[in-house]
């Protein structure tokens, strides 16, 4: 039965513990919100199907955070009473370390039980059904994200173009269709209107056009061609939707995985994934009881020495973890000893800690830091000699008061330990999901090290929004708390004056995260893909020239070719297709082979030339040579595909314009270009959204804080990605996508300051 001692201790575990839950696991879906929300809008999924898909991904992320929480809610509730000197009293009427031992063990073990339930039964099917709906609906949606008087090659055995959506039914206009479904054939499509149509759960999709004609010819006999009209006409597109989901070993539940590791059992994989699912919840037990021993041995510093001391033992063991994975995967260690070598490790350390402080011993870290630190000082003091002293005498004008000063100091202390949390925390997660492509692909373990390196300043850019956030909402809240911010008013100072080191904080945070977009995060980001691509024995270029065989030139012609010869520069099976104003047949010429006569000259082998009138045939020429003009020149026929998180503004600025130039769509990459202008600035608005309210909390705490912190964060994340998501997909102007949420946000946030009662 528990006891009302018990329910006290329980009651200060709980609260950090939720902080800590609160903190990891929105950190971990950060990047998702981000990711998810632009790929499913841009491919038309509901809110709903946005949310269920998020909601997959809770259980893993959960059965990965709960152990960390667990540690960080028993070092945070009794550090707090150790300053608080509750555990000198608690002694005093005879209450031993093993008496406090037994509520902390109840909560660990209740963790230990949920995590174990959600990383044997649960993760695992929510994350297989996530993998499943995810790439159903970036399937099914595909078609949601062609563009007009753009080829569109994601259909099997067509290829469409059309040259204008009609704003009020969605109906394309001016259609061209290839077919490729009779191999014999040489088959094309022109319609006036035409619509995709497709139904979930069906194999099949059609697109249904309206003023069709059909035109083509045998492919041996090229004379003898055929034309049919057609009012309305069915072009039924086969298998659109095709998955194969295998279930990876990270999702199979534990009987699954039991009889899979029967079935392999020199599967490297399967054996990990096997230990982990029983050494990763056990963690919340070894945790709880290493946290005991130091949070009751804490002197000072209450829960945020709790929270420091809780981001070093993480820090700890997860390097423990990784070393011996990577023992693992060397073959130093067995599975089975390599995932539980961390858990050992960390109940040695705590029955070492436990026997110390069962002696009324403590830990004083303040001193133990500050020996480190003069050991240091007298090191450099040693090694430096003096030359000469400078003197500059003190301005009587000061920009910043002693206020300012240390409002500022609480300001980046904290902004920096929840900056270096968060940051650890994405560092890790990186870790464990690719340790399975790690073994699985017999690869170095350091490069899954390189790729969370290169990885840092796009993290760096997702967590420093949510790391001023929460630092100015903490700051001003604790100071509310300890009355000092009535100790301001007091003295003559405005509310509005004691923010401004938060706004200074802000700018230069904006503008660092400016710096790092623009100087690091492209050539990081590249080198990370390209790491990434090792890690999944993949070969994908980051940066290519394709040679288009499909292409549109500026006089209504099509061009399209079966192959390039690079050693002859020769084109084969060459095609020219040309429409009139009104997008009607006019003429088409077919040649074997083709090369270029000039820079704007092509010369024609072994071919035909077919006329028509009304889209029908009227005209058939054949020729062993021919030349013909190519009005803007070779350059069509090669287009850089580049991607926007390896340049930098002025790298997209040039890339647009090249875009433009050749008639290609930007409307993705102007969109990605007030991205950069604009997301680098949301810290400071972040410092506009928590300072009001941050005053508004009164003295209600941290816990409350933090979780004003994380829904701010999630609502303007949300919006973040939703917007950016209708910017490339041009439903809203890319000027407007971009800096909606920031105006949005800014203004509500700056009304709300300005009525802040001072």
């Amino acid at each position: 039965m528990i006891k009302s001692f018990d329910r006290y201790i329980l009651k200060e575990i709980i609260s950090p513990f939720a902080i800590g839950l609160l903190v990891y696991t929105f950190t971990l879906l950060i990047n998702q919100i981000l990711v998810l929300s632009n790929v499913l809008i841009s491919r038309g999924a509901t809110t709903a199907t946005i949310l269920k898909i998020l909601l997959y991904l809770l259980p893993d992320f959960l059965s990965f955070t709960i152990p960390m929480s667990t540690l960080m809610g028993v070092l945070a509730g009794l550090s707090r009473m150790s300053t608080d000197y509750e555990i000198v009293a608690f002694r005093t009427m005879g209450v031993n370390n093993f008496r406090i031992l037994k509520p902390v063990m109840i909560f660990s073990v209740l963790a230990w039980l949920f995590s174990s339930w959600l990383i044997m039964y649960v993760a695992p099917e929510s994350n297989y059904r996530f993998s499943k709906l995810y790439n159903q609906v970036v399937l099914s949606k595909a078609v949601s994200n062609i563009k007009p008087k753009m080829f569109y090659t994601g259909f099997p055995f067509y290829v469409l173009y059309f040259n204008e959506i009609d704003n009020l039914n969605g109906e394309w206009k001016g259609i061209f269709l290839y077919s490729m479904k009779q191999p014999n054939d040489d088959k094309i499509i022109v319609a006036k209107r035409g619509k995709f149509i497709q139904k979930i759960g069906q194999k099949e999709s059609h697109i249904a056009l309206s003023d069709a004609v059909i035109q083509g010819f045998k492919k041996k006999e090229p004379k003898k061609s055929y034309s049919q009209s057609f009012k309305f006409l069915r072009e039924y597109i086969p298998e659109l939707i095709n998955i194969k989901q295998t279930r990876r070993s990270t999702q199979q539940s534990l009987p699954h995985l039991i009889e899979t590791l029967r079935s392999e059992p020199d599967d490297l994989s399967v054996q990990i994934e096997f230990h982990n699912k029983f050494a990763l919840p056990f963690t919340c037990i070894a945790f709880g009881f290493l946290a005991l021993s130091l949070g009751i041995s804490t002197k000072k510093g209450g829960k945020i020495s709790g929270f420091i001391i809780s981001l070093g033992i993480i820090f700890l063991y997860y390097t423990v973890i990784t070393t011996a994975r990577n023992m693992i995967l060397k073959r130093i260690l067995s599975p089975f000893l390599g995932m539980w070598l961390p858990n050992l490790f960390l109940i040695l350390i705590g029955i070492i800690l436990y026997f110390f402080t069962s002696k009324e011993k403590s830990i004083d870290w303040e001193n133990m830091v500050s020996f480190f630190v003069k050991l240091k000082d007298r090191s450099a003091f040693k090694k430096q000699k003096v030359l000469f002293v400078l003197k500059i005498k003190k301005l009587k004008f000061r920009l910043f008061k002693i206020l300012d000063i240390y409002v500022l100091k609480k300001l980046i202390l904290a902004f920096f330990l929840i900056l270096l949390s968060l940051l650890f925390i994405f560092s890790i997660i990186t870790i464990v999901d690719l340790i399975d492509e790690v073994v699985k692909n017999k690869v170095e373990f350091t490069f899954l090290l390189h790729y969370v390196y290169y990885n840092i300043p796009e993290f760096i850019s997702f967590i420093f929004p949510v790391s001023i956030l929460t630092a100015v909402l903490l700051t001003f809240s604790l100071m509310s708390k300890s009355n000092e911010i009535i100790a301001v008013q007091v003295s003559g100072i405005g509310l509005h004056r004691l923010t401004l080191p938060a706004f200074v904080l802000g700018i230069i945070v904006s503008l660092f995260a400016f710096f790092i977009q623009e100087n690091l995060t492209p050539t990081y980001n590249k080198k990370a893909v390209e790491t990434l691509n090792v890690i999944r024995n993949i070969t994908r270029q980051t940066d290519i020239e394709l040679r288009k065989n499909w292409i549109i030139a500026s006089n209504n012609e099509f061009f399209h070719y079966k192959y390039y010869n690079r050693r002859n520069n020769k084109f084969i099976s060459f095609n020219v297709i040309r429409f009139n104003d009104d997008f009607e047949l006019e003429r088409r010429i077919f040649a074997g082979s083709a090369a270029w006569s000039g820079e704007k000259e092509l010369h024609l082998k072994n071919g035909f030339e077919r006329a028509f009138k009304e889209n029908m045939p009227v005209d058939f020429v054949t020729f062993d040579s021919k030349k013909i003009g190519v009005k803007d020149g070779r350059s069509i026929f090669t287009k850089k595909i580049s991607f926007s998180e390896f340049m930098n503004i002025s790298e997209l600025k040039r890339y647009i314009n090249y875009l433009v130039r050749n008639k290609s769509d930007p409307t993705r990459y102007r969109a990605k270009l007030y991205y950069k202008y604009a997301f680098p600035f949301s810290s400071l608005v972040m410092v506009f959204i928590a300072i009001p309210f941050s005053f508004m909390m009164g003295n209600k705490g941290t816990l409350y804080g933090i979780g004003i912190a994380v829904g701010i964060s999630m609502i303007f994340w949300g919006a973040i990605g939703m917007f950016s998501a209708l910017g490339s997909s041009a439903i809203l102007p890319p000027l407007l996508s971009a800096f909606a949420p920031l105006l949005l946000f800014g203004a509500v946030s700056f009304y709300l300051f300005i009525n802040i009662k001072t």
